[in-house]
């Protein structure tokens, strides 16, 4: 068995089937693309790989070396962040999740999410309190501190099948892709989302935090240039369908004609459908 790492990343959650499910830690979210973390954080100071064909890579977020984060990626897809951790003894940093710092006692952390549903001998790290309907877990180390934690994308987990029921509706999608909101459209984005343009490939090459305050990778300047006629979309100007590719989940496929973008696909992300790729 593997062991468990640990990293962090500003944390936003999802609610769904009655569980909170978190997306993100320190300005990253699960589903990115490796080089985010390197094009943010720099060289890693440690990697590795797994028995199991699993790989990590651990940053070192403070200079003092009170903080650190560590991304895992899957055997298959080496090139996706699975799992997201922020460990360390610094307890004044926002670490993005739910406004907690490390440091905080167990009681502490028990009042804000309750017992945990197992708790497992993490050796010289303390305890690892897990969550049954949770994608989160945390470390607790021997002096019963707050000292790291952990989310996976368990999408497999809590969202076997796609539900057509969670597709959003065109118009929705058209509304929020015209508005110029940078939050509104980057929520609607697949975090590994591409865009094909000009027979060029557009990703979001840093975190998601970057990405809102300084459209570095310029998808959100990109996909307001080509939304522009985007509102002027007529019911008979689209057609959806369904794309079903073995070894693969299903995607949902808007194509439009007679405008800039011609196609929008969309994939089931912990639980809504987010866009994976567009177009032109």
């Amino acid at each position: 068995m593997r062991k468990s790492l640990w990293i962090i990343i500003s944390l936003v959650t999802i609610e769904a089937k009655c569980q909170q499910l978190a997306d993100g830690l320190y300005g990253f979210k699960l589903g990115q693309v490796r080089v985010a973390a390197t094009n943010e954080l720099g060289k890693p100071i440690q990697s590795g790989k797994f028995d199991d064909g699993y790989e990590y890579e651990m940053f070192l977020l403070k200079p003092d070396t009170s903080l650190y984060m560590i991304f895992e990626y899957t055997a298959e897809h080496k090139d996706i962040i699975w799992s997201l951790q922020v460990t360390g003894t610094n307890s004044t940093t926002d670490i993005g999740f739910r406004g907690l710092t490390l440091g905080i006692d167990e009681f502490e952390m028990e009042k804000k999410f309750g017992k945990p549903d197992s708790i497992i001998d993490a050796e010289q790290y303390g305890k690892r309190w897990e969550y049954r309907k949770a994608n989160y877990s945390f470390e607790i180390n021997p002096k019963g501190i707050f000292s790291s934690v952990k989310i996976s994308d368990l999408s497999n987990k809590f969202f076997p099948t796609a539900e057509a029921d969670k597709i959003p509706s065109f118009e929705s999608v058209q509304n929020i892709l015209s508005s110029g909101d940078n939050l509104q459209i980057l929520n609607l984005l697949a975090p590994d989302v591409e865009i094909y343009h000009k027979e060029e490939t557009h990703f979001l090459k840093k975190s998601f935090k970057t990405e809102s305050l300084t459209d570095f990778s310029h998808i959100i300047s990109l996909i307001k240039e080509l939304s522009k006629d985007l509102s002027t979309v007529k019911k008979e100007d689209y057609e959806e369908n369904v794309r079903l590719v073995y070894g693969t989940d299903i995607k949902h496929v808007i194509k439009i004609k007679g405008h800039t973008i011609k196609e929008i696909v969309m994939k089931c992300y912990l639980g809504r459908y987010v866009i994976w790729e567009i177009k032109t």
